[in-house]
């Protein structure tokens, strides 16, 4: 989903004035569409960080605006509850892991979603969610049952 033209696009908000109240719009799809997903398979929403705790540890999906204010990354953690990383064969590495972990079909990562693509394109919204529910999840309910 590589999109050459999205500078150009970004360009073209950042002189909008309506482009504030739209990118507060597109975080609030992207909040819903996680919502909708997470909170059905345990997880709580504080701030920008939805959470499911279990004997196993603690996992996190973490929205991170980009501090221009173009786009948000979303990002997974896991920690024991010795506050430790998982250690689980099928555990990439590092605290943070992004959805690109789990896609292979393009180089960039599909859970970083440019404001303006959430609002023009939601296809790159729906393909986050596909990931997130069909991969990323299962994964995340995998280590909490290592416990």
């Amino acid at each position: 989903m590589d999109d050459p033209d999205l500078s150009a696009r970004k360009h073209l908000a950042g002189s909008d004035p309506a482009f504030p109240a739209r990118r507060e719009e597109a975080w609030g799809r992207i909040v819903a569409a996680l919502d909708g997903l997470l909170v059905p398979a345990g997880y709580t929403l504080a701030k920008t960080t939805w959470s499911r705790v279990t004997g196993a540890g603690r996992s996190a999906v973490h929205l991170q605006r980009n501090r221009y204010g173009w786009d948000v990354q979303i990002i997974l953690r896991f920690v024991t509850p010795d506050g430790e990383l998982p250690d689980h064969p099928d555990w990439p590495g590092g605290e943070d892991v992004t959805l690109a972990e789990f896609f292979e079909r393009a180089d960039n990562d599909p859970g970083t979603l440019a404001f303006v693509d959430v609002l023009e394109r939601p296809d790159c919204l729906d393909l986050a969610m596909e990931i997130l529910r069909e991969q990323a999840l299962p994964w995340f309910a995998a280590l909490h049952q290592d416990g």
